[in-house]
C-alpha cells in the first residue's frame, strides 16, 4: 500500500491543479517555482478524492482538516488557532482522518 501521507499530497497538488471542482481556497495556496511536486493520474486522483469525498458525511471535521492541509497547504497550528483548539487535537484528527482514506482507497482499489 502506498504512504497514504505522500498519496494525500499529491491528492492535494492534483486537486489543486483542477479547475472547476468543488474544493474553494479558503487559504492562500503556496506554489512552486519549478514543478517537483508529486502529482497523481487523473484516474489515481479521481480514487483519492472519492475516498476524500467520503469522509465529509463520515467526519464533517476530518474532512475540513484534510482539504486545509493537503490542499491548502495550512499547518496543523494555523488551523488550531482558526477553530480554538490545540494543534495536538488537529493533528490526532488529522491522523484519524488519513487512516479512514488510506482504507477506502483501498477498498476502492479492490473494487476497481
Amino acid at each position: 500500500m502506498r504512504d497514504i501521507r505522500y498519496l494525500l499530497t499529491a491528492w492535494g497538488n492534483w486537486s489543486g491543479s483542477r479547475i472547476g471542482t468543488e474544493y474553494k481556497a479558503a487559504w492562500p495556496l503556496v506554489t512552486a517555482s519549478s514543478d517537483i511536486r508529486p502529482m497523481l493520474s487523473d484516474e489515481d486522483g479521481e480514487i483519492v478524492d472519492r475516498a476524500v469525498g467520503l469522509l465529509k458525511h463520515f467526519d464533517p471535521l476530518g474532512y475540513d482538516i484534510v482539504v486545509a492541509y493537503y490542499k491548502g497547504k495550512v499547518s496543523c497550528r494555523a488551523i488550531g488557532r482558526e477553530i480554538n483548539r490545540n494543534h495536538k487535537y488537529v493533528a490526532d484528527i488529522l491522523t484519524r482522518a488519513e487512516a479512514y482514506i488510506a482504507g477506502r482507497v483501498a477498498e476502492l482499489l479492490e473494487a476497481a
